[in-house]
This record gives C-alpha cells, sequence and structure tokens, in this order.
C-alpha cells in the first residue's frame, strides 16, 4: 500500500466501534495474558473517517476488562482499494459497507465472521501484518491525558537541542502537539518526552500534555547502573543526567492536543503605566522590544520595517536577551559561579556584568584591541575587570577565556557555544517579530540580520522556515573580507548555529558602507543606529525588491560607536552644508 503506517496513535477506547461479538473464552484468556505481562505488545487497525475497529477486537474487549482508557491505534484508509474484507464462514458474502453498518449500529457479527487483506503488489497480506509491535505500559493506557503546568515538570537529564529543533519545528509548522509526555506521577519527574518538553518550552507553552503513571509499575532501559531511584533524585534536587541516559520502553505514541490550547493567554491589558518590580522583570517582562515601520525606505507596494533591540535595558542591544537567558540556565542547572568570565565586544559584557551585580557575582571581561577605547569605560563603570587581549575577533580569545576560567574555578558561559544564546531568541525574539507583524495582518517576506554568534538570525531562520517554509527569505550580513565591523564578522571565523538551518543569502558588507547607511537612517528616521544595524540597512538596500514585507534587526544604537562614526561624520557634515541651503518658506501677506 502507499499509506504511511508508521504513526501510532493513542485513541480513547470509547471513540472506537468494534464489527464483531468477542468470543468469551479467547477474551478471557486474553485479558489474562495481557494483565500478565503488564503491556500491550501490539496496535490495533481502525478507519480513519469512521473508527471502525478492522483487527484487533480482542485486544480492544480486554483493554476495556482492564480498565483501560485509551489504546494504541494504526489508522487506515478503508476505503482505499488496496484493502478488501473476505469472511471466515460459509455463506457470507461481505461489503465494506455491511463491515460498517454493523459496528455503527451496534448489530455485529459473530467473533471471527470477517478478516481484512491488503493487496500489496502481487502478494496479499492480512491487515494485522502492519500492526506494530508497541509494548505500551498498561500504566500508560490507564491513565488520562492531562494538561500540566510545564513550571511543575521536574527534568531528570539534558536534553540535546539539535534534537528538540526537529519536535520544535513540527509543533509550529502543524500548530498541533502529537507527543505526549509522561511523568512519575508522585514527582512529576519527566520519564519519556523530552525533546517535546523542550519544543514546548521554546514555545512558551504554559501547560504540556501528559500521562501521569508509577514509575516503579514501568520498565525503563538505562544505562549501566542508573537505577529508578537514581532517575528521581536527578529530578528532584541532584545533578541532571546526560542527554538518552535511559528511555521508557514504549513506541512513541501520538496525540493530538492544539498548540493554541497550551499556550499563554495574552495579557488583556498591556502595562501602559510600565511598574515593575525589579530591573530584571524590567528585561524580560518589557518584551517584545519595538517593531516600527521605516517610512524612508517604504513604499505602496513595500514595507519595512525595523526590530529595535536598543530597547533592552542594560546594553541597550540584543545581548542582554542571552546574557539573561545564559545566567538563568546556569542557574537552574547548578552551574553558576561567584565569578563569570566572558570574551566580548562590548555588549555581550555589558548585559552580564549588569546581571551579575544584581545577583551579586563579579565578571571579568576579555576584550580584543580593536573594540572602540569607550568600551572599557562603559564595562569599568559597572564594575567589570577588563583585560584587553591583542587580538582581531573577539571568537579568537574564547580558549584564553576557557583556560583562565577553569583554572581559578569561575563560569565561562560562552556566548558563542552555550545553546541558551540560541533558545533565548527561539523563545522571544523571533516569536515577536511573528507577533507584531501578525496583529497589523502581515507576514515577513525576508527578514535580514547581522551574524555574530550567529544566534538570532539562525533562531529567526529556524522559526521562519519551520512555519512558513521558503515563503520568508532569510539574508544574513557579514563584513567583506578584510574588513572589521563591530558585532558581526564572517560565517567563515566559525559559527555554531548558522549550520543547523538554512538562510538563502550573505550579504557582504564595508565598514564605510555600513556607517553611511547608520548615517543615513539617522538623517531620514531620527534613530542613531550601531554599525552592525547599519551593514544590515546597506544589505536591505542591495537585495531589496519593490514589493515585499522586510524585517531589519537592528542589534542596537550607535551611541557606543563615536570613534567609529567621528571621521565620516565629519565628512558628512561638511558635504551636508557644502550644499545650498534649502530656500525659505514664503511669506503671505495677510488679507
Amino acid at each position: 500500500m502507499s499509506q504511511n503506517h508508521s504513526k501510532i496513535h493513542l485513541v480513547e477506547l470509547e471513540k472506537l466501534r468494534p464489527h464483531e461479538e468477542a468470543d468469551a473464552n479467547y477474551l478471557k484468556e486474553l485479558t489474562q495474558q495481557i494483565a500478565s505481562d503488564k503491556i500491550l505488545k501490539y496496535a490495533i487497525v481502525a478507519d480513519q473517517k469512521t473508527n471502525v475497529i478492522l483487527d484487533g477486537e480482542h485486544r480492544y474487549n480486554a483493554l476495556k476488562n482492564l480498565g483501560c482508557k485509551r489504546i494504541p491505534v494504526i489508522y487506515v484508509d478503508y476505503e482505499s482499494p488496496n484493502i478488501e474484507v473476505q469472511t471466515w464462514r460459509n455463506g457470507y458474502n461481505l461489503t465494506k459497507h455491511e463491515v460498517i453498518e454493523a459496528a455503527l449500529t451496534g448489530k455485529r457479527f459473530p467473533p471471527k465472521t470477517s478478516r481484512h487483506i491488503i493487496k500489496n503488489s502481487d502478494t496479499p497480506v492480512h491487515i494485522s501484518s502492519i500492526e506494530k509491535k508497541v509494548d505500551v505500559p498498561l500504566e500508560i493506557l490507564k491513565s488520562d491525558l492531562k494538561l500540566v503546568p510545564l513550571e511543575n515538570v521536574r527534568t531528570a537529564m539534558h536534553t540535546n537541542l539539535k534534537d528538540a529543533l526537529q519536535v520544535y519545528a513540527r509543533f509550529l509548522k502543524t500548530e498541533n502537539v502529537d507527543v505526549p509526555l509522561i511523568l512519575d506521577k508522585k514527582t512529576r519527574v519527566l520519564l519519556d518526552g523530552y525533546e517535546a518538553f523542550q519544543a514546548l518550552d521554546l514555545l512558551s507553552a504554559e501547560m504540556v500534555p501528559a500521562f501521569q503513571i508509577d514509575i516503579n509499575k514501568v520498565e525503563i532501559n538505562a544505562t549501566e547502573n542508573l537505577t529508578k531511584e537514581a532517575i528521581l533524585k536527578a529530578g528532584l534536587k541532584g545533578e541532571k543526567l546526560p542527554p538518552k541516559s535511559f528511555t521508557l520502553l514504549t513506541e512513541h505514541l501520538a496525540i493530538n492536543v492544539p498548540l493554541k490550547k497550551l499556550s499563554k493567554r495574552e495579557k488583556q491589558s498591556k502595562k501602559v503605566l510600565k511598574v515593575y518590580n525589579s530591573s530584571l522583570e524590567l528585561l524580560h517582562e518589557g518584551w517584545p522590544t519595538p517593531l516600527v515601520k521605516l517610512n524612508s525606505f517604504s513604499t505602496s507596494n513595500r514595507s519595512v520595517w525595523a526590530k529595535l533591540e536598543c530597547y533592552n535595558p542594560f546594553s541597550n542591544s540584543v545581548k542582554d536577551r542571552i546574557a539573561w537567558y545564559m545566567i538563568k540556565e546556569a542557574i537552574e542547572n547548578g552551574e553558576f559561579k561567584h565569578f563569570l568570565y566572558e570574551a566580548t565586544s562590548t555588549n555581550t559584557g555589558i548585559a552580564l556584568t549588569s546581571i551579575a551585580n544584581i545577583l551579586g557575582a563579579k565578571t571579568r571581561l576579555y576584550i580584543p584591541m580593536s573594540v572602540q577605547r569607550a568600551s572599557n569605560i562603559y564595562l569599568e563603570i559597572l564594575g567589570a575587570d577588563v583585560v584587553r587581549l591583542p587580538v582581531g575577533l573577539t571568537v579568537e580569545a574564547i580558549s584564553q577565556v576557557d583556560s583562565e576560567a577553569k583554572a581559578r574555578g569561575a563560569a565561562h558561559l560562552n556566548q558563542f557555544e552555550n545553546d541558551a544564546n540560541l533558545k533565548a531568541h527561539l523563545k522571544h525574539t523571533a516569536k515577536e517579530i511573528d507577533q507584531q507583524l501578525a496583529s497589523i495582518g502581515l507576514k515577513p517576506t525576508c527578514i535580514i540580520g547581522g551574524l555574530g554568534t550567529s544566534g538570532h538570525m539562525s533562531a529567526i531562520s529556524l522559526y521562519f522556515k519551520a512555519k512558513y517554509g521558503d515563503d520568508v527569505k532569510i539574508v544574513g550580513v557579514q563584513p567583506a573580507p578584510n574588513e572589521v565591523i563591530p558585532g558581526i564578522r564572517r560565517v567563515e571565523t566559525g559559527m555554531k548555529w548558522i549550520h543547523w538551518t538554512s538562510f538563502d543569502q550573505i550579504v557582504d558588507v564595508t565598514q564605510e558602507e555600513a556607517i553611511e547607511a547608520a548615517i543615513k537612517i539617522a538623517r531620514k528616521e531620527g534613530f542613531l543606529i550601531g554599525l552592525s544595524s547599519g551593514a544590515v540597512v546597506n544589505a536591505f538596500q542591495k537585495i531589496a525588491e519593490e514589493k515585499g514585507v522586510y524585517v531589519l534587526v537592528f542589534p542596537d544604537s550607535g551611541y557606543k560607536y563615536a570613534e567609529q562614526f567621528e571621521k565620516p561624520q565629519r565628512l558628512s557634515i561638511e558635504k551636508h552644508f557644502q550644499q545650498k541651503p534649502p530656500p525659505s518658506p514664503t511669506k503671505t501677506r495677510e488679507g
């Protein structure tokens, strides 16, 4: 058959319709066997349109007798010509219509009246050949699928982010959650569904669909010497286990819960008066950052929007997001220390130091010699210990920072490798852009942003490619060869997350082009933007078409870059005043 029978659905027993009576003796024997096994070994087959059971009615009845509420089902299209019904009994000439009618009216046939055959090429096979081995614990089949607050779930092991991103993309694209979480009902420690849990967290779900079972009544496949007690301890208060340390011995089962049913309800009214209980609350409760239309670039057929990350309160840049998220995860994982070491070109250092100050920690920051001198002033005012290194790019300092942090017992959060960087933008930045445009009835045609760690643009690509596919073009911006633009760098210098997704285009920009574009925005829109934002504007000018909805991500403002602006700005002013002044307004005589 051409149908795909790989997905196994968990279906409520009351929704299914048998078309035959059960053989009492066989049913009693099968019920005892399943109760003894404590698992259901094989799924049953049903028609996807009517929920009529085509094979496995004794298993269905056995589970009813055992107090189960659900059963694993493989759905088929009964109307397909590749499925035919035959009879075991003489004198019957069954049709599919009669099978459906018997099930829906309750006038069932005697046991073993029908059999269903799949015409697979030249070799017909019984429909039971597609019944996968599932080994689902009865504990799961007896429990209710409930919506549990995500914050109440306790995780016992880390999750591989790349694995979770596949689930994240599927949930986002289908707007449906098809994987249940399985929790220990006493402790709410997560036993199965780690990738789904991380995906739902990144999608800002407030609730998660979960079965709650007794861990002592199921089998767990774990790494050597890992006991159930150790799993519960790791979930409640111990150090988290490595990814894939254990799995529940069961086939993956599909459910059907709309994503919007799990999402946080939007606040009925915004914090119009902007009152916050702490400076940290000001950061994440202040989101989303503004999305503003750039009228100087927009036309009747093209709208251009800027995402203003300078509205983040600490570094006045997009780096506030990742600093907060890296520290948040370090605290949650028990890896936060009193001293934080980081390589930075300025903004991440400011954000980390600001948040560290709130938490009573200290920072030591390693900065390339090529970064503007003013950065030392900002960072030292905040209380950071600043170390200048003879390197051109921040990423070149990583190994030294790492070794010194380990030698001195400090924490190196490492924005270039820390997946919290990507998560912060998946969970917030990308979603904000989508929701902000949707609020005015728009969908982006193209999103353009600079490449530094690659965190925010990789997250934006993952989100929009998952939800809209190639309908949204994603463009990265990098310095041209042998050029330096603070905050961004060339792809070949090494970026982690850019290789996890796809970009439609990478545009080269020189520093002079970035500065000229920043000055143009200042003169046209009144925003003094940073050099990486100027690079984004220049890239837009190079690739923009006459129609579409464009979003330009502006990472920070221009107030840290006086040294870079100084000469071009002076020349620009001279050029400006060499032009003829505009004519004076015409005076009109009063009547």
